[in-house]
């Protein structure tokens, strides 16, 4: 026996199943899997699979799924990694990739879609593996060995998951359909949607007024706490919001393995002071009635991307409410509510409100400056003045007490006329 050859024996014998390949593919794949488990690396591996998906499904874009779905790729590429270099690559998914399906499930997702997340998954996988060998593997002999190894183990992997996914997403398809939460859930989603509904027939159906004042909250656990504190801690902190709202009944539903969204009938303005220090919240503002049940709940879903992309602890609309609107994240009703509560009387459809909102646009754009804005007009700044007392008597205070909110309205009025945005 060579030299080279009686070296290259223990290397072999402790292999696993790896011993076939050349010792450069062998040595690559090791690397390849201790470096992948990099946090930084993971990370970057997990967005470019991610975006990929939701890119393709963009209904898995909204925050609390998109953090789920994270947690599932992360999960899932851990364990076709550990399959690398393990004799067995059957090992069961990790409990995050349980935990979307179930989200799915119960959020009425069909099973198809499920299977397209695995689909565009795992081409987005591929491609980066591929890309990734091309770049660091010089050798084409070498490079197809390490392919022609880490397919096979991949498909494998994948295809045990989606198996077991499948099994998960039925059996709590089944259990969602059958139960009450079924039930509640369609009721919710018809009054989201703008669908006509009966408010007593709904009421009925959640045990909850939808005739009140409502306002609406999103409240989510943090990955790190353990999975049995959460349904603890959601409702702690679904407590300390509802009674800072005020609230005299309270509406709440699971959308997800660690969030909660609820409805409570109330008008205070939490502040968020007695959340538990790893619960978040996404709070919107109080409105009246059906109506007011999906407004307020687009804003609790508008405050939620701000609170997503920027880490912090409690998110209120009221706050955001001018930087959602220029994103284009307040939701349909966004800037009508806006419309609405600045404006008032002066939005009317009439041409004594058009003349007012025409005046109070030049006076604001002029620096509350009667002449420019009569130069402007080309009417006397006498006009001008008693034209702007009328105006803030409609608004119920001076002009430029809310300046920024009202000149906002007013461009939007002038640019989409008296109703903002027509809902879909």
């Amino acid at each position: 026996m060579s030299k080279v050859h009686a070296e290259a024996c223990p290397s072999e014998q402790n292999a696993g199943p790896m011993r076939h390949l050349s010792p450069p593919a062998r040595d690559w794949l090791t690397e390849f899997s201790r470096n992948a488990e990099n946090e930084q690396m993971l990370d970057a591996m997990v967005t470019r699979v991610d975006d990929a998906i939701v890119a393709a499904i963009p209904t898995m874009d909204e925050p609390l799924l998109r953090g789920e779905l994270d947690a599932s790729t992360r999960a899932h590429w851990r364990g076709v990694l550990s399959s690398i270099t393990r004799s067995s690559p059957t090992a069961s998914p990790g409990e995050e990739t349980h935990d979307l399906a179930r989200t799915m499930a119960r959020r009425g997702f069909e099973i198809q879609v499920l299977l397209g997340v695995y689909r565009f998954g795992q081409n987005a996988a591929w491609e980066v593996f591929t890309e990734t060998t091309a770049a660091e593997i010089g050798d084409v002999q070498v490079r197809s060995e390490v392919l022609l190894y880490f397919w096979p183990r991949t498909t494998d992997w994948l295809d045990n998951a989606i198996e077991e996914m499948i099994g998960t997403f039925t059996a709590e398809r089944e259990q969602w359909q059958r139960g009450a939460l079924a039930r509640q859930s369609a009721a919710v989603e018809a009054v989201l949607s703008g669908h006509e509904v009966d408010a007593d027939e709904v009421s009925a159906a959640l045990g909850y007024p939808v005739q009140a004042v409502h306002t609406a909250y999103t409240l989510w656990v943090d990955e790190a706490v353990a999975d049995a504190d959460v349904q603890r801690l959601l409702e702690r902190a679904a407590g300390a919001v509802h009674r800072e709202v005020r609230g005299e009944h309270r509406l709440a539903q699971r959308i997800g393995a660690r969030s909660l969204r609820c409805w409570s009938a109330g008008s205070g303005a939490p502040e968020g002071r007695d959340l538990p220090p790893t619960v978040r919240c996404a709070l919107g503002t109080a409105h009246p009635g059906l109506d007011g049940f999906r407004r307020s709940h687009e804003e609790s879903a508008a405050a939620l991307v701000v609170a997503r992309r920027t880490s912090r602890l409690f998110v209120a609309y009221r706050d955001v409410e001018l930087a959602c609107l220029a994103h284009g994240i307040a939701g349909p009703d966004g800037p009508s509510t806006l419309v609405e509560r600045e404006l008032g009387a002066l939005a009317d459809d009439t041409a004594a409100a058009a003349r007012l909102r025409d005046t109070a646009l030049a006076y604001l754009g002029a620096g509350c400056d009667a002449r420019a804005a009569g130069a402007a007009l080309m009417l006397h700044p006498n006009t001008v003045r008693y034209r702007i007392r009328q105006v803030e008597q409609l608004l119920g205070h001076p002009i430029g007490e809310r300046r920024v909110y009202v000149e906002l309205a007013l461009h939007s009025v002038r640019a989409f006329g008296v109703n903002p945005v027509a809902r879909p």
